[in-house]
């Protein structure tokens, strides 16, 4: 049986880590073996499973997520660190990245974002692996600063104009309940075009679908906006 990649969260926030969680289990190549709320039970967490890979926040009940990987780096820690927070202050990320972080994902998450930071996580570790010793071209591939192909915002599918066409009426209208007939409307596109760019944005939690069932007949799917903030 392939070995997964043990994981641990350090978050105090029950959705975020409850999202983050689940992400990260459904990759195949990773597994979540513990999950702290504080600073002392994450250096107590890492003691115990000595994951491979860390998500961290920054604000924490009794402490900061930079000092917690401060302390580990102090003890010896062998992994690797994500941050995963709402700062975006340039001096909190240049700290960060002078720790050594992987990759800083700010919040609110987005779930792909999250999937390609373990992808990439994967890739890196995996080109380490496939050297003995490297020389500059090898060194400039492993840390991603040559790109042979452009990076693709979205998955295959799903077009970035037309995605963008409809987070742009959902940020300007704000809509509150709306389903898919009503989005093809608006957007002049097919039922399943809109169907499918839809699924693609609750997967990404943006949006959630739910059921009305006050239609004296079959429920109606309807849409609802979880976070405008995440049309950005």
């Amino acid at each position: 049986m392939k070995q997964k990649v043990t994981t641990m969260i350090i978050e105090d926030d029950s959705r975020a880590s409850y999202a983050l969680e689940s992400t990260i289990n459904q990759h195949s190549d990773f597994e979540v073996v513990a999950v702290s709320e504080t600073c002392a039970d994450a250096l107590m967490h890492y003691e115990l499973y000595k994951p491979q890979l860390v998500f961290v926040d920054i604000t924490l009940p009794d402490g900061n997520g930079i000092d917690v990987i401060q302390q580990l780096r102090r003890d010896g820690a062998n992994c690797y660190f994500i941050m995963t927070t709402a700062e975006r202050d340039a001096s909190t990320v240049e700290q960060a990245v002078q720790l050594g972080i992987s990759d800083y994902l700010v919040k609110p998450l987005r779930m792909s974002r999250v999937r390609q930071a373990l992808d990439d996580y994967k890739l890196y570790r995996q080109k380490l692996a496939t050297h003995e010793t490297v020389d500059q071209g090898a060194i400039d591939q492993i840390l991603g600063k040559r790109s042979s192909t452009p990076v693709r915002r979205t998955p295959k599918g799903i077009d970035v104009t037309t995605l963008d066409s409809l987070k742009k009426i959902l940020k300007e209208e704000k809509l509150t309940d709306f389903s898919v007939d009503d989005m093809s409307e608006r957007m002049n596109v097919s039922r399943i075009t809109v169907r499918r760019y839809l699924e693609y944005l609750e997967s990404e939690g943006v949006v959630k679908m739910v059921l009305n069932y006050k239609t004296g007949g079959r429920p109606r799917r309807l849409y609802q906006l979880t976070d405008i903030n995440l049309l950005d």
